[in-house]
C-alpha cells in the first residue's frame, strides 16, 4: 500500500514539474507558418514561438529566405518567391522549425 502511495505521489509530482517547465502548453511539432513578400522582413521573436536570443539559422532554400538582424532581433527576409523549411535555436537549445513562403 505505501509503495503504491509513493510511485502514486511521484508520478504526481514529475508531471506537475514537467508541465512547468514546458510552460504548460503541448511541444508544438508542425512548422510555424509564416507568409512574406519579397522584401519583407519578419522578426522572428515576435512570433512568441522561440526563447530570444536565437541562435544557428537555418533554411533549405537560401535562394527564397534570407536572415537579417533587427531591432528587434533575429528576422526572416524574404527574397524570391517560394517556400522553403527554416529553423533557429532558441536558448534553451530548442530548434524551432517555421515554414515560410515568400509571394
Amino acid at each position: 500500500m505505501r509503495t503504491t502511495v509513493v510511485a502514486m505521489l511521484a508520478v504526481l509530482v514529475l508531471t506537475a514539474f514537467t508541465g512547468h517547465v514546458q510552460g504548460a502548453e503541448p511541444l508544438r511539432t508542425e512548422p510555424y507558418p509564416v507568409e512574406l513578400q519579397v522584401g519583407e522582413v519578419f522578426p522572428i521573436c515576435k512570433t512568441g514561438e522561440v526563447i530570444c536570443p536565437v541562435s544557428v539559422p537555418l533554411c533549405d532554400n537560401v535562394k527564397v529566405v534570407d536572415f537579417v538582424d533587427t531591432p528587434d532581433g533575429l528576422a526572416f527576409k524574404g527574397i524570391s518567391p517560394g517556400e522553403t523549411l527554416c529553423s533557429v535555436m532558441s536558448v534553451n537549445k530548442f530548434r524551432r522549425v517555421f515554414r515560410v513562403t515568400v509571394r
